[in-house]
């Protein structure tokens, strides 16, 4: 199947996000807020912001936040949350992880949820988040991922995901997050799985990509056909209904620049 932008991806699906997808990542959200230790006068920048769940929950604790997405479809509907809620201190821009319009040493939190397995470059990415944070500026992390050493595994994971939404490019593992923060020069102070239990609905999770037709039949071919290593670690089982639930590993981390 050919790969789609995550621009175009997340155009087209924008509307299908809503408080359910939230649930399913707030718990990681909850964590990086815990370990972001912030003050009124952080500035902070959330990339890939998308509907703007992460920014407009950093709002209350900071002096201000820039949400920043490659998608204006998804940046409308932060938009439309941020009149809802009533801040005031967020700005939204449209723009790339790998490429951030922003001078250097701008922000002293960086802030990326369930993201990164989108962006076409991860060390360009801690790139531009090193670039851009003030001398020991702290950068919080919550993404999908793969176990540690379980090939199988994750080939069949990041294939799945990549049927279902064409902007996938790749979940790494915990010690690959480990390495690629370390080669970019930022000092790691927390790495962990936040949940491992978030129950999740195959139905609902193909609706959220506008994944249909053949496209869905394959996902579901590989759900039936999913080796006994994944579906022990991501608690796969088939439903009365025909639909599938399964429960995606996470990773957040922390990282401090020098």
């Amino acid at each position: 199947m050919p790969t789609r932008s995550a621009q175009e991806q997340f155009d087209r699906q924008a509307s299908h996000y809503n408080a359910q997808w939230n649930s399913w990542t707030g718990i990681a959200l909850n964590w990086l807020l815990e370990q972001a230790e912030c003050q009124p006068d952080d500035l902070v920048l959330d990339v890939a912001t998308g509907t703007g769940f992460t920014a407009l929950a950093f709002a209350p604790f900071v002096q201000s936040v820039v949400g920043i997405d490659v998608s204006t479809g998804m940046l409308e509907q932060a938009r439309q949350q941020q009149v809802a809620q009533h801040v005031d201190n967020v700005t939204w821009q449209q723009g790339a992880a790998e490429a951030l319009p922003f001078a250097d040493e701008t922000f002293s939190i960086v802030t990326c949820r369930i993201a990164p397995h989108h962006f076409q470059s991860i060390p360009q990415f801690l790139s531009e988040v090193k670039r851009v944070l003030r001398p020991h500026g702290r950068f919080l992390l919550a993404d999908t991922c793969v176990p540690d050493e379980e090939p199988e595994v994750n080939e069949w994971q990041n294939r799945v995901e990549a049927l279902r939404d064409p902007s996938h490019m790749r979940n790494l593992a915990p010690q690959e997050w480990q390495e690629a923060l370390e080669a970019a020069g930022l000092h790691v102070t927390a790495l962990c799985e936040p949940t491992s239990d978030i129950a999740m609905h195959l139905n609902d999770w193909m609706t959220k990509a506008g994944c249909t037709g053949d496209q869905a039949e394959a996902v579901r071919a590989a759900f039936a056909a999913a080796p006994a290593a994944a579906v022990r670690t991501f608690h796969i089982r088939e439903l009365p209904t025909g639909d599938y639930a399964f429960a995606w590993q996470r990773v957040a981390a922390k990282a401090i620049k020098p």
